[in-house]
């Protein structure tokens, strides 16, 4: 399945990042002005210390994918400004079963804006557009913010993933929700 390098919105444009070590220093100062907010719950923020880690990023995670259809990572920004607002993915692209998983962050001064929102249901129309059944989010139980972002765009509660993975920062056993939605919904 084949998705859209760029994906218009009414307030956002969401991009397939092209690898820059220019690119990579505006995703590091997002990454930085948010840590505290998205390290609860994104484990690599740790492994984010400088510019040269978002470039890896970049190179090793989002080209890579790309590359194997097995993931589309879109950072997104405003339309307005062309200011980085954040970053969204189509992660573990299931060809046979046409499904995958969207993920997402948002830089904290972009937050309770609504485009998340706006980011989840452009990514998802591109997917179902692209031949698509299936799009899950997941999201750690106590991250009400990324819950209410899937409820918000109409995803279904499939259930909890009891203790389904460690989380570093919480220093325990974490459990996870899992929301979807069909093309048909």
């Amino acid at each position: 399945m084949d998705m859209p390098e760029k994906i218009e919105a009414e307030r956002i444009v969401l991009k397939k990042p092209e690898p820059s070590f220019e690119l990579a220093k505006i995703i590091f100062a997002a990454v930085e002005e948010s840590r505290e907010n998205i390290r609860p719950w994104l484990e690599w923020t740790d492994k984010t210390l400088k510019p040269e880690d978002s470039y890896e990023f970049l190179i090793n995670w989002c080209e890579k994918n790309w590359q194997n259809k097995t993931g589309f990572t879109y950072l997104f920004y405003d339309k307005t400004d062309g200011r980085l607002l954040g970053c969204i993915d189509l992660l573990d692209v299931k060809e046979k079963h046409k499904s995958g998983d969207i993920g997402y962050w948002i830089r904290s001064s972009a937050e309770g804006k609504g485009y998340m929102h706006e980011a989840v249901l452009a990514l998802e129309k591109a997917a179902f557009d692209a031949g698509f059944n299936r799009i899950t989010i997941g999201n750690d139980t106590r991250n009400t913010r990324s819950a209410n972002v899937a409820a918000r765009a109409g995803y279904h509660l499939d259930g909890v993933l009891r203790q389904n993975r460690w989380s570093e920062y919480w220093q325990s056993f974490a459990d996870s929700n899992v929301w979807s939605k069909l093309k048909s919904d």
